[in-house]
């Protein structure tokens, strides 16, 4: 549906949209495929089948308004591209999305989703003509059976609410005769087995288009590490934490996909969590039924027929189906926002990027009126909200990470205090009992290793530090570095009694932070452990 509904924007003729839909089947069952692999370097190894997705839908309609379908598909090899770029970065990444910056991310693409889905659900093009109140009411029937079943429904059936009021509204349009005759005799002429034609493809970059498919891309990114790491807890009973490594697997295979769809004349794709959910309620979260999930999508690709059938849809019926999606976004987009308390840096950057990007919408003669090299930055709402938010987030960081200082005698490695403190910046530094539980096992365990060894040369001082991201703490002595081991360290091959070493090792050290940093300067030791918080 969203290739139909781009393809509406570019008055692009129905053989081609039929076409595009055809490629983009098979587009997506390769990507499904590829990110189910589990073995080698791209793919998550969970059916997180990707979709079409309403992170590119305002970029994409902007693209083939200003340059046509090659804009379209150009931009979204580039919004892969950089898809690609950030899964190489996805750990240094972190302090620059918090969860107020990614959760704003999420609202903002729910409301460009939203005002287009809208604008169609009202059919505010078609206002005043005929077949406008048929139009309307088709999508009203639509809405309301999708809501009405995703609310008074349970199971399968609520997850399915969409296709079914897709499906309703489709029948009470064919009812009412308001589906394009031009559509019904594409679909009757249509042959029921033909290679698709891939003669429409061609590429157009446009750098005006480069912050919209930027932020589009960094959207993705973080799109596709929320299913992942979905996905990863519905697959293992024992989650704690997210396993970084098929996170970013994932993400690449995610931004692979997404530039063969441009490649293959598709718009931008990205994973779902509509297939991670379904799987979860279905209980079968099984890796091996992507494969013939793509396959089945590949061989539709086939069959010109069903391509055909989405262009026989309403335009009406897409947007109330749409408006859906982006009602569920919007409101995703404020629950990421406010798993963290906003303070005060957080509410300037949410409300004055908010802001920006609704004047953006507003005050359009303003911003339409900036330089070319200011306008690149500037021209879509989602790109200026993006570009805002992280530069402030860059600017309020300055200044934000706070101390505590305490001091340890070399005879008493307890480390109660250091928990009493942690506790009584539970509120303020937003850490849990989880969090403060392994910050203070792991130091304890240092300062038994620096007392038993008799490494320390007086007493031990221990710093907390909190920026929002790393709970760090961070010791300090005069004496001989203590050797950590590489803890938890990931090894291809075990010989012998290598497997026992390693795993008695990591056992009895019990130092498990996220990173360990360690240096010594004469006889001045400073040991850095980064807890995530």
């Amino acid at each position: 549906m969203y290739i139909v509904l781009i393809a509406s924007y570019g008055d692009v003729p129905e053989k081609v949209t039929a076409n595009a839909i055809s490629m983009g089947m098979i587009a997506i069952g390769i990507a499904t495929i590829l990110q189910s692999l589990w073995k080698g370097p791209i793919g998550s190894g969970y059916f997180a089948s990707p979709v079409y997705s309403a992170v590119y839908l305002a970029p994409s309609v902007l693209a083939v308004k200003a340059g046509g379908l090659p804009a379209v598909f150009a931009m979204t090899i580039f919004a892969g591209a950089v898809e690609v770029l950030v899964s190489l970065f996805i750990r240094r990444l972190k302090p620059v999305f918090p969860p107020a910056v990614s959760g704003f991310i999420v609202l903002v693409i729910g409301i460009e989703l939203g005002l287009v889905a809208l604008g169609n659900l009202l059919d505010v093009k078609g206002f005043g003509k005929p077949q406008y109140t048929e139009n309307l009411l088709v999508g009203v029937i639509t809405i309301s059976i999708i809501m009405g079943f995703s609310i008074w429904f349970k199971g399968i059936l609520r997850l399915l609410c969409s296709l079914f009021g897709i499906a309703a509204g489709f029948i009470v349009a064919v009812f009412l005769g308001i589906i394009p005759p031009n559509s019904i005799e594409l679909f009757n002429t249509s042959p029921v087995f033909s290679l698709p034609d891939p003669g429409y493809i061609s590429y157009s970059f446009n750098a005006s288009l480069i912050p919209a498919f930027l932020t589009a891309g960094i959207a993705a990114s973080l799109r596709t590490i929320g299913v992942i790491t979905t996905a990863e807890k519905i697959n293992d009973s024992d989650w704690k934490k997210p396993d970084y490594g098929p996170i970013k697997k994932g993400m690449l295979a995610d931004g692979i996909g997404c530039m063969l769809g441009g490649l293959m004349g598709a718009p931008g794709m990205n994973a779902t969590p509509g297939i991670v959910g379904l799987s979860q309620a279905a209980g079968s979260t099984s890796r091996y039924m992507a494969f013939p999930t793509g396959i089945f999508l590949i061989v539709l690709a086939f069959f010109p027929k069903v391509s055909a059938l989405f262009l026989m849809l309403p335009l009406s019926v897409v947007g109330a189906s749409l408006v859906v999606s982006g009602a569920f976004m919007i409101s995703g987009g404020i629950e990421i926002m406010t798993t963290r308390n906003l303070d005060s840096r957080m509410t300037y950057v949410v409300g004055v990027s908010l802001l920006l990007g609704i004047g953006r919408k507003v005050f359009h003669g303003y911003f339409d009126s900036f330089p070319e090299w200011l306008k690149l930055m500037t021209d879509t709402t989602l790109s200026l909200a993006l570009i805002s938010s992280i530069a402030l987030v860059l600017i309020f960081r300055l200044g934000i990470k706070k101390k505590d200082v305490l001091m340890y005698d070399k005879s008493l490695p307890s480390c109660d205090h250091l928990r009493e403190h942690l506790k009584s910046r539970e509120r303020e530094w937003r850490l849990d009992d989880e969090i403060i539980d392994h910050a203070v096992s792991s130091s304890e365990q240092i300062i038994h290793h620096l007392t038993e060894a008799k490494l320390t040369q007086g007493p031990v001082k221990l710093e907390a530090a909190y920026d929002e991201v790393y709970l760090e703490i961070i010791i300090e002595y005069k004496g001989t570095l203590l050797a950590l081991p590489a803890v938890g360290a990931k090894h291809a091959h075990f010989m012998e009694e290598d497997a026992f070493v390693h795993g008695i090792r990591d056992f009895l050290t019990g130092v498990y932070p996220d990173r360990i940093e360690t240096s010594a300067k004469h006889e001045d030791v400073k040991i850095r452990l980064f807890f995530n918080v």
